[in-house]
């Protein structure tokens, strides 16, 4: 569940700033911010399921990310699932886009289809 942020930060970054509206930051401008900051899309779809299933994706998680698109993209591969810190994470690497993501509980019995290449962190 998504709450309110009571205290106000400005994430200011060459590529990305988040605006603040009457003392609320919208948890979608900051996570966009860090993402677009380190060079990461993120599909609407997996915007929601982020959202729905409140996956927290910290600098460590944002950092794997860029790792495993490099360490995918060096071999060749297209479509990724990326597993770190018991979170996945299905992405495109031709276009650094975050395409769903998927927390620990919702793992087993899953089926990733569509993919040509797992990078565990």
């Amino acid at each position: 569940m998504v709450e309110k942020v009571e205290k106000t930060t400005i994430f200011n970054t060459p590529q990305a700033e988040v605006k603040v509206r009457h003392n609320e930051v919208n948890f979608r401008e900051i996570f966009e911010a860090k993402l677009n900051a380190q060079n990461i899309n993120i599909s609407k779809h997996a915007q929601e399921r982020i959202l729905l299933r409140g996956i927290d994706i910290g600098k460590e998680e944002i950092d794997g990310i860029n790792k495993a698109i490099d360490l995918a993209s060096s071999k060749g591969v297209r479509d990724s699932l990326v597993m770190i810190n018991g979170k996945a994470f299905v992405i495109n690497v031709p276009t650094r886009t975050v395409v769903t993501a998927i927390e620990e509980e919702a793992l087993k019995n899953r089926i990733f289809t569509n993919i040509d290449g797992v990078v565990i962190l």
